[in-house]
């Protein structure tokens, strides 16, 4: 296998023998790794450009996971972000990776073609959609970037894009958004389905949950600007897991709201710092009572929101 099983580029694709799965280092995606069963399934190779563009976007932000079979159909139903998230990943991406002021880089390889790079961060399927991201909106539309041609050929990011940078890296109290941490294990996907996402969608408000690698040391800046731009941040520790407890309390550092779940048998592992907290507990065997407690605390608490699900999308 010479080639990225998500977006077809060139990669490297080292076989890990003792494990049965794949190491992918792809340009576009980025480094992650792939079972060898995942890398022959039919259905896998059957993704099309949308679920192509959205899957090696995903994965962009998700570095170094697994995909084993049992994820294809999640990869496969990602929804695709609007042109404005699009452009805010884009953004946001390139502050990070030049955050001085007056830095010049470019979207383009020595060729002239756009990077693949680009086309994951912004979830674009393809080159034309790429530059639809950075000309027509960032640069023609925006103005959030200024073109130079001199000494050097390329944008910086424009004294208009840094203030609204800032002001993604603010509270804003009008969002209709709800960030979910939690661990993003496979037996908690019914608990999330069928529970914490429509709870807070009855409540009236948008579920965002970003799948991050379980290993790192430091939040992002994508993760950052998200929980800044919620209104309040459902939190479940079950799995005790360290990222679950940083986000909540950044989240209580900004003086966001935080709704405490836990899965009942888990309640006394909870650190004796959050043990004051009011938790919602519940049970695998009825995730409906967790849906429908829920929607009531994050109602009472909050306020009902008035966001709507889009149920053809």
């Amino acid at each position: 296998m010479n080639k990225c099983p998500i977006c077809r580029s060139s990669a490297t694709c080292t076989m890990m023998k003792q494990e049965h799965k794949y190491t992918i280092v792809c340009e576009r995606c980025g480094d992650y790794y792939i079972s060898e069963i995942a890398s022959n399934y039919q259905d896998f190779k059957s993704l099309n450009k949308r679920q192509i563009a959205n899957a090696s976007g995903w994965i962009r932000e998700n570095q170094e996971f697994e995909i084993i079979s049992t994820k294809i159909d999640f990869l496969k139903t990602l929804p695709t972000p609007s042109i404005p998230e699009k452009a805010e990943k884009l953004l946001l991406y390139v502050s990070k990776e030049f955050p001085y002021p007056g830095y010049v880089f470019t979207f383009l390889d020595d060729g002239g073609k756009s990077k693949p790079l680009y086309f994951a961060i912004s979830w674009s399927y393809d080159a034309s959609d790429c530059r639809y991201i950075y000309y027509d909106y960032l640069f023609n539309e925006k103005k959030f970037l200024s073109y130079y041609d001199a000494p050097t050929e390329g944008y910086k990011i424009s004294p208009s894009g840094w203030a609204y940078i800032d002001e993604l890296k603010r509270i804003n109290p009008k969002s209709q958004q709800a960030f979910v941490a939690m661990w993003f294990d496979q037996k908690l996907d019914n608990a999330y389905s069928e529970a914490i996402r429509p709870g807070i969608v009855d409540a009236g408000y948008k579920p965002l949950r970003i799948d991050k690698h379980e290993h790192i040391n430091k939040i992002d800046d994508e993760i950052i600007a998200q929980i800044r731009r919620s209104k309040f941040i459902v939190s479940d520790f079950t799995g005790q897991r360290g990222g679950v407890y940083f986000e909540a309390g950044y989240a209580l550092g900004l003086g966001l709201p935080v709704i405490w779940l836990c899965e009942e048998i888990e309640l006394e592992k909870i650190h004796f710092d959050n043990r004051q907290y009011n938790f919602l507990p519940w049970e695998h065997d009825n995730l409906p009572e967790l849906r429908e407690k829920l929607q009531f605390r994050i109602e009472a608490t909050i306020g009902r929101g008035d966001y709507t699900e889009n149920k053809s999308s």
